[in-house]
């Protein structure tokens, strides 16, 4: 899986939600920064933290997504106070630590196996100092909508690329294997040109259905002494029905 093919499509897409912003921000200003930004893609928050005064390193494997974010980020005049780095975020290296990590809207679920997940969060509490806070963002899982999911194309929405002038309409279709908690997405991009040609672009994005006793398990594992759950950016508690599993996991103070 790579974002590469749809970086542009995603930024268009992704890049307008602001909804998640408070809560992190509200994070760093309880925590203070360095901020680290954990699959930084177009690098939507990253800007949002440098805007608020945080320096922040980013990280992605998706090379035509830093791109973008790096031109957003010059065009914003933010290059003194945003890093982007290219690579694995489950495995890396970087000084100095940081006192928040951020894995943001859905990032962590691009980890199907445990394994993965364990490594990635070993990982990033080791990027932390003393008493961070790493903050993980997925989706609530709806055992309803997943199960309606058939595969069926939907329509997710239309828009004029600013670049090219282009219309572009975005289908999705879904599939689930509850056996293997895997929520797989194809993504389809359709645009039609000034010349009136129509060219399609599409990717599968599998993502992992992970539940709130079991995401506690994996932080525990990881390492983490305390783990705060919220069910929605408002910091309002976790139930079965919240529209999000936001995780707020604290590294041991010494």
């Amino acid at each position: 899986m790579s974002f590469d093919p749809i970086a542009r499509f995603y930024d268009a897409d992704h890049g307008l939600i602001t909804e998640d912003i408070p809560f992190y921000l509200a994070f760093a200003e309880e925590i203070g920064g360095p901020v680290l930004d954990l699959g930084a893609g177009t690098a939507r928050l990253a800007l949002a933290f440098a805007e608020a005064g945080y320096d922040v390193t980013g990280i992605d494997s998706a090379a035509a997504m830093l791109e973008i974010g790096r031109r957003k980020i010059a065009a914003a005049g933010l290059a003194d106070h945003i890093t982007l780095m290219e690579g694995d975020f489950t495995d890396f290296e970087v000084e100095p630590r940081f006192a928040l990590a951020c894995c943001g809207f859905n990032g962590f679920l691009h980890l199907i196996e445990e394994e993965d997940q364990l490594r990635a969060l070993h990982c990033w509490r080791r990027r932390l100092l003393p008493g961070g806070v790493l903050l993980l963002d997925v989706e609530n899982p709806s055992l309803g909508r997943l199960a309606a999911a058939d595969g069926s194309l939907e329509l997710a929405r239309q828009w004029t690329d600013a670049a090219t002038g282009d219309q572009v309409t975005m289908f999705y279709a879904s599939q689930v294997s509850f056996a293997d908690q895997v929520h797989e997405v194809t993504m389809l991009y359709d645009e039609v040109g000034t010349d009136g040609l129509l060219r399609r672009t599409s990717t599968r994005i599998p993502t992992r259905i992970l539940f709130r006793r079991e995401l506690a398990l994996l932080l525990a594992m990881a390492g983490y002494v305390e783990v705060e759950f919220y069910g929605d950016y408002d910091r309002s508690p976790w139930d079965p029905e919240s529209p999000r599993l936001l995780a707020a996991a604290f590294t041991p103070e010494r």
